[in-house]
């Protein structure tokens, strides 16, 4: 059941950002084989990672009335990444999760914090969300920066995906204060 709370389609800064489709296959296909895309998400995945990625989103959105969005910028219809909320385990626990990815050549621009900041918004303002958590690996020190400039805060290290993370947390009381 999709929700009105959290919309399927938006123009955030210059991005677009919708739910998955077949659509996304190719683009999607060509970021998953890309070393630089996939740096500090595992490693390079094969092209049926991609069409498993699509499927699992949209069974999110359709599950869960919210989910992660694809991008594409809208300057040159370009893929862009992905982005939004989902439903994840971290260490161990059940819990709603900031994710976001950007290709190589929008990082470092304000995107992920752009879209974070609307993911949050919804998340907390539409959704009446009690905690949103963010992760990444230690030295992903981007993605720790748009953490930080989120508000999130560094609650713990955690092992996830076989790797080492560090575990943040947003509550909806600290989204209030600000």
């Amino acid at each position: 059941m999709l929700s009105p709370r959290y919309p399927t389609i938006i123009e955030i800064g210059g991005l677009l950002a919708d739910v998955a489709h077949d659509g996304y296959e190719a683009a999607l296909s060509e970021a998953f084989a890309d070393p630089e895309v996939m740096n500090t998400l595992g490693g390079v995945r094969p092209p049926e990672a991609a069409r498993s990625f699509i499927s699992r989103t949209r069974a999110h959105w359709r599950d869960a009335g919210y989910g992660l969005w694809f991008l594409r910028d809208l300057r040159d219809g370009g893929f862009a990444g992905w982005a939004g909320l989902r439903r994840c385990e971290a260490d161990g626990e059940r819990t709603v999760e900031l994710a976001y990815a950007l290709t190589p050549r929008l990082r470092c621009k304000g995107h992920a914090t752009r879209v974070g900041e609307v993911a949050l918004q919804l998340g907390f303002d539409n959704l009446g969300l009690g905690e949103i958590v963010g992760f990444t690996t230690p030295q992903n020190d981007h993605s720790i920066a748009v953490l930080d400039r989120l508000g999130f805060d560094y609650d713990k290290p955690f092992e996830h995906a076989g790797r080492p993370h560090a575990l943040y947390r947003r509550t909806q009381a600290m989204h209030r204060t600000n």
